[in-house]
């Protein structure tokens, strides 16, 4: 059941929304949907997606404050610009580069036509930063009165600053890899020791490290202390990130792996031996049980999907 003062918080998040919302969408229909149909362009609007409606919310909220901001919306609204510029100037440079690389547009286009496309773009792709960004939007709508730093700060600081790292390094592996057609591209350096795709690891690490700075809303924020709703909402972008990783990104790079190398030995040791998401040494990794590896770790069986027609 939704009480009076959780009506009271989305009436207050709302102004919000709608100001990450719209850009959003905008871009979709304005950048990305032509773009894609004369293929002329990488999906880079990363680089600009993010950062209008945050501004736009950041403004908002000073003038509600009577002009002043509290240290943590200024941080967490940094931190979102910082990845967005980081990760579209990336793919601005890969573009230039090598290409237009997003094959996922190829493939819904092939299926569904072109109202698949723009479905994509104005649907789950539209809502992108919408979702992720909403930890953000809380911190930008609901101002802590206490203004020092405590130790969910510093924890979801040091979580984002190692998803940036890691992201960001394995980003630049995997570039290089394309670029001299490097012959194990599952496994591209130091990072790869430790997960099979260390850069989607590193997007989810980024997004949990905002939520936990967050959380200082549900446990010090006056008005909403402990308040569930706020936790949900807290939860609910490091999820779909994560979920987004899983299911599209990580789920993509396994299959192609698998159709490429799934007849090599070394790379169905590598396989076996190393966690698809989660850092983790292989020793350790080896060592656990299987529905710890299934649960925690997500060895689901359909990663194996170009693997068995390989084996067969």
């Amino acid at each position: 059941m939704i009480d009076a003062v959780s009506i009271d918080l989305f009436r207050d998040l709302f102004p919000h929304l709608w100001r990450l919302l719209v850009p959003s969408v905008l871009m979709q229909l304005i950048i990305n949907a032509p773009c894609s149909y004369f293929r002329l362009m990488d999906n880079f609007t990363g680089l600009i997606e993010f950062i209008p409606g945050l501004i736009w919310s950041l403004y908002y909220s000073w003038q509600r404050q009577n002009y002043s901001l509290e240290f943590r919306q200024i941080f967490v609204t940094l931190c979102v610009c910082l990845w967005s510029l980081r990760l579209g100037g990336f793919l601005i440079y890969r573009m230039l580069i090598i290409g237009p690389l997003d094959t996922r547009i190829d493939n819904l286009r092939r299926k569904y036509g072109q109202l698949g496309v723009l479905g994509f773009w104005c649907g789950p792709h539209g809502f992108w930063s919408f979702i992720c960004c909403l930890p953000v939007t809380l911190l930008h709508t609901l101002p802590l009165i206490e203004g020092k730093s405590n130790i969910s700060d510093w924890i979801g600081i040091t979580i984002w600053l190692c998803g940036f790292i890691m992201e960001t390094w394995a980003d630049r592996n995997k570039l290089q890899a394309k670029l001299v057609r490097e012959g194990k591209y599952y496994h591209l350096g130091v990072l790869w020791n430790y997960c099979r795709n260390p850069n989607h690891c590193g997007e989810v690490f980024c997004w949990l490290g905002l939520s936990i700075i967050g959380f200082n809303l549900f446990f010090h924020q006056s008005s909403y202390q402990y308040n569930l709703c706020i936790f949900v909402l807290l939860l609910i972008g490091p999820l779909f990130t994560l979920s987004a990783m899983l299911f599209e990104a990580t789920l993509t790079s396994e299959i192609k792996n698998n159709q490429r190398f799934g007849h090599q030995l070394d790379y169905l040791q590598y396989r076996k031996q190393t966690s698809i998401l989660w850092p983790i040494p292989s020793i350790f990794y080896l060592r656990l049980p299987s529905w710890i590896r299934k649960i925690c770790f997500f060895e689901f069986n359909l990663y194996s999907e170009g693997l068995k027609k390989q084996i067969e």
